[in-house]
């Protein structure tokens, strides 16, 4: 059975949620045949039923503009404008929305309140508490990290209580009550169904949860770090008994049919037709994810020897991007499509294809067909149709000809979430399951804690971040050989091993929707985010030498003709000081008299 999306009972929800807000006497006759207030929390089935909607909180493959990761600096957009508008001092204070929502916290609220007077017993009344618990804690998770301070709400608020106009509750009242619940949730939820809330989902939330708020505490220079960041570790550390193997294909945990079955699949949401389906396979099939990753991502892969490419002795150079990607970590291969051309390199309209005539063009056509952690990829990349790119990097301002789908401004096409597997043919068709919850998150989660806490040793990272080098064909990290020459690309600010347990945070997440927030608790968004984002080194006569196809040398030199790096988006202006915390919209202060805005903010 499909958990958490097939057919929920909205309809119920809604006229449930309706009927809590009315006043008039004529409902004191209830409807026999329609369940209300008073008759749907009775049994553990009804709020079974109820905790369905809760699960929609979970983002899935809906959204496809990745704006965590181009915020966070690892992808731009296509079009003019669409860098990390943190980056070009572009955001402003949004006259209403802005995340600032409590109508998620109101749903859950309503059904805490009911199960004291129900029927169920009392463990399954902790189990129910517990579930609520944990996604009251998702949500104001997020709002503690968007906003810092917000108002705690415990119970449900009519239209006349006072609460509803109340000033924010203190970032520690906040971080205290969601670790409280969470650690009430983690020892009394219940295993009840496959791919529900169970203890190990909890804990690994608990790692997320921990970690941020230990680290950010620690760089924003406020108190109790630690007692965040061993929750992390701890919670961590109980997933990782229980689960301690990691699929052996990287590409299938974005770009299978169904996670049932997937090693370290702690969490996921469901697809299947006629009842749930997305678009994210169709959005990077047709173009319209209309996002490329930057050149600062693709220089952060580790080479197979485990050493970075301003050191490895086995990196090719970056004078052309078949050097660039050679050797490198196969997770580099199946996020950013490598480079390649066919015999009809400018044309992108025929159903079939033909080698190029220079063996050189098949390098990563041969390496991506031939080998077994491909997943659910093939060179050359096609769209829905089936139709052949006839070359990557597939230039949009190129003027001999370029192919919507795969097509970039600056060479690095991001397909992380391509599959030749999940009907595309429409919008809405894809049926691929999206992970939530993956025990890799919480092998970066216990490492990167772990080090915070001055407890990061080798048998940590043999049973972390060895694991998932092993699996994307790349040298185990040795403590022992990492010192301040390892990496002369690292910033200076950053410890030379805390640098690479970042770094293999950024590669093996990214796309997932971490960059941003993990930029904002490092406290390193400007040496991130301020500086031009660049892409692929090209010879520029092979894309007919347009106006438009701007590339720059390593000096950051214009260059009118000849090889070069990619550009199209001038330095940024900078990231502001007061953008670690986002604005209130200011309709709210409006109002409500007693919220004050985050500081910087005008």
């Amino acid at each position: 059975m499909k958990r958490f999306k097939i057919k929920t009972i909205y309809t119920f929800i809604s006229s449930l949620l309706i009927f809590q807000s009315c006043n008039n006497e004529f409902l004191d006759i209830l409807p026999k045949d329609q369940q209300t207030e008073m008759t749907a929390f009775i049994t553990s089935e009804n709020f079974e039923t109820f905790a369905l909607s809760l699960y929609d909180i979970f983002p899935g493959y809906n959204s496809i503009d990745f704006d965590d990761d181009v915020n966070g600096g690892n992808f731009v957009k296509l079009s003019a404008g669409g860098e990390s508008p943190w980056s070009m001092s572009r955001v402003i204070i949004p006259s209403s929305d802005g995340d600032w929502d409590f109508k998620f916290i109101r749903q859950v609220n309503l059904m805490l309140s009911k199960i004291d007077a129900s029927n169920m017993t009392e463990s399954e009344k902790t189990h129910w508490r517990s579930v609520g618990y944990f996604f009251r804690s998702y949500r104001y998770y997020i709002l503690l990290s968007k906003f810092g301070e917000v108002p705690w709400i415990e119970h449900v608020l009519n239209e006349n209580d006072p609460a509803l106009y109340t000033k924010r509750d203190t970032r520690d009242l906040i971080a205290q009550n969601i670790l409280r619940d969470l650690q009430y949730a983690s020892e009394n939820i219940q295993d009840k169904k496959p791919n529900t809330i169970n203890s190990s989902v909890v804990h690994a939330f608990i790692s997320r949860f921990g970690l941020f708020e230990g680290t950010w505490r620690k760089y924003h220079n406020l108190s109790d770090a630690n007692t965040y960041l061993q929750a992390a570790r701890l919670s961590a550390e109980r997933v990782l008994q229980k689960h301690p193997h990691i699929s052996s294909n990287y590409d299938l945990l974005f770009n299978s049919e169904s996670l049932a079955s997937m090693p370290g699949i702690l969490l996921y949401k469901e697809y299947a037709s006629p009842y749930t389906m997305h678009s994210r396979t169709r959005s990077v099939r047709t173009g319209e994810a209309r996002v490329e990753a930057t050149r600062a991502l693709v220089d952060s892969y580790l080479c197979t020897d485990g050493r970075p490419i301003s050191t490895s002795p086995l990196y090719a150079g970056f004078q052309d991007e078949y050097s660039n990607f050679r050797n490198r970590d196969t997770r580099l291969y199946t996020t950013v499509c490598p480079p390649y051309r066919t015999g009809s390199p400018n044309s992108g309209s025929y159903s079939t294809w033909e080698r190029s005539p220079n063996p050189h063009d098949s390098e990563y056509i041969d390496l991506i067909n031939h080998a077994e952690w491909k997943g659910a990829k093939s060179l050359p990349y096609s769209n829905f149709r089936n139709f052949y790119s006839g070359r990557n990097p597939n230039l949009r301002s190129s003027t001999n000809g370029y192919h919507n789908w795969g097509a970039t401004n600056m060479g690095y096409f991001m397909w992380k979430f391509y599959n030749e597997t999940t009907d595309a043919s429409s919008v809405g068709t894809n049926t691929t399951d999206a992970p939530i919850f993956r025990i890799e998150e919480v092998m970066l989660n216990y490492a990167e804690a772990s080090y915070e806490l001055n407890q990061f040793t080798q048998d940590i990272a043999d049973i972390t971040i060895n694991k998932l080098r092993e699996r994307a064909g790349v040298a185990a990290m040795t403590l022992s050989l990492i010192d301040h020459q390892w990496d002369n690309q690292r910033d200076s600010k950053v410890a030379p091993i805390l640098w690479e347990i970042r770094r293999e945070r950024k590669i093996e997440l990214v796309g997932e929707g971490f960059a941003f927030n993990d930029i904002r608790r490092w406290k390193t968004a400007p040496e991130t985010l301020n500086k031009k984002p660049l892409g692929a080194y090209i010879d520029k006569s092979e894309y007919g030498s347009g106006e438009l196809l701007k590339i720059q040398d390593k000096n950051g030199n214009t260059l009118t003709q000849g090889s070069g790096f990619l550009w199209y988006f001038n330095t940024p202006t900078g990231f502001l000081s007061h953008y670690y915390l986002y604005p209130l919209p200011t309709n709210q202060l409006v109002l409500n008299e007693n919220l004050d805005q985050n500081p910087g903010w005008k």
